[in-house]
């Protein structure tokens, strides 16, 4: 089942990753995640660095 929220662009376009979805995935401040455009699901995906997918 798919965990999902909704959060609001900053001015500077930052969005915050809700807790329960941090938690999921366990990502804490200061790791590094990577943002990627999936043009095929037309979505966007948030990996964790160290987790390669």
């Amino acid at each position: 089942m798919a965990t999902e929220d909704i959060v609001k662009v900053s001015r500077n376009y930052q969005v915050t990753i809700p807790a329960r979805i941090r938690q999921k995935f366990q990502v804490k401040e200061g790791d590094l995640v990577k943002v990627v455009y999936d043009e095929k699901e037309n979505a966007v995906k948030i990996i964790p660095a160290n987790k390669q997918s």
